[in-house]
């Protein structure tokens, strides 16, 4: 149980990532919402490295449930992760998921989205 706080204390957005409420249809958010809950709660948090790769992902999927533009960005690309035989699942579908958070960030900010008034 101790382990599980401990975890907790480096994800700030947990509660709310998890009570998440997406569309019954919506299958991409119910399987991120799940390789993260996964994810999370099986690494190892003694190692730094993976201290700061739950925490990277805890901002992703934070940023994913609150910005549009993101979440339809992700779920556009989550279908182009291939995984090879022998790796880790979880690892290599979390370090996609940063690296298309990355990409996303270096692209908005070279775009400028006009807006209109009215």
């Amino acid at each position: 149980m101790d382990k599980n706080r401990e975890v907790l204390k480096h994800c700030p957005h947990f509660y709310t990532i998890i009570n998440f409420e997406y569309y019954s249809d919506d299958m991409v958010s119910e399987k991120l919402i799940d390789v993260y809950t996964k994810f999370i709660f099986s690494v190892d948090i003694t190692d730094a490295t993976n201290i700061k790769k739950v925490e990277k992902l805890d901002d992703v999927l934070f940023k994913y449930i609150n910005d549009y533009c993101f979440r339809d960005q992700i779920q556009r690309d989550i279908m182009t992760i291939k995984v090879r035989r022998g790796d880790n699942i979880l690892e290599t579908i979390v370090s996609a998921i940063i690296n298309f958070f990355e990409t996303y960030e270096k692209m908005s900010t070279r775009r400028v989205q006009m807006t209109r008034w009215i």
